[in-house]
């Protein structure tokens, strides 16, 4: 004669996937009130709010460039000297070329920037 009644020797997985997700929020919640950053007091500016904004250079459909708000036009071999004279502590360029502007315009300025080691940010319009 066998029994019927068999005794089943399995874990119940519910209560593994329980301990899961506690420890897993208790991880999330320790991990945001740890703080690794150092307490560090800044300096009040009082300097040129244009240093730390980057040098503008716009280039039309004529493939003229102009730098910042000014509206005198330079050519292709007076653009690296301007550029040199006002970039000061600035360590970016932003880039804002007409769509019908020839390529090579804007190569000559990622190459004016990449010889005087600074970044250059390339503005484009969003899609709609």
């Amino acid at each position: 004669m066998k029994s019927s009644n068999k005794i089943k020797i399995e874990g119940g997985m519910s209560s593994m996937t329980d301990l899961v997700f506690l420890l897993l929020i208790f991880f999330i919640i320790i991990s945001t009130l740890v703080n690794t950053s150092h307490e560090i007091k800044l300096p009040e500016g009082s300097g040129d709010p244009s240093l730390t904004s980057p040098v503008k250079i716009y280039i039309n459909a004529n493939n003229e460039f102009f730098l910042n708000s000014n509206s005198n036009p330079y050519n292709s071999n007076q653009i690296g000297a301007e550029l040199n004279k006002i970039i000061g502590e600035n360590k970016a360029i932003e880039l804002l070329a007409d769509k019908e502007t020839d390529r090579s315009s804007a190569y000559e300025i990622i190459r004016i920037a990449k010889q005087n080691k600074l970044k250059v940010v390339i503005k484009t319009r969003g899609s709609k």
